[in-house]
């Protein structure tokens, strides 16, 4: 057996107490957890296109706009990046 640490413990401790309203019946903590995970397991496909949704990469058509928000600031503002990138990361 291992531990693991777990930081939605409230939530848990929720899902506990609206499954007692919903059935009556007192489940623990590790009852709750092995039937989400049995039902994690059925549902696989969820799990991954919830994993996915997270890391949505920028597609050509977003880039394409944030490029086209860039301005020239005129005269004397070309190594603007670079001053602006010694003030937040330091350097010579």
């Amino acid at each position: 057996m291992s531990t693991v640490k777990f930081d939605l413990k409230d939530d848990l401790e929720e899902l506990q107490a609206r499954l007692y309203l919903d059935t009556r019946k007192r489940l623990t903590k590790k009852e709750v957890l092995e039937i989400v995970f049995r039902v994690g397991l059925e549902n696989y496909d969820l799990i991954v296109k919830e994993i996915q949704s997270k890391e949505q990469p920028l597609d050509d058509d977003v880039i394409q706009k944030i490029l086209s928000l860039v301005e020239d600031l005129g005269p004397g503002s070309e190594d603007l990046s670079s001053k602006v990138d010694e003030i937040l990361y330091g350097g010579s």
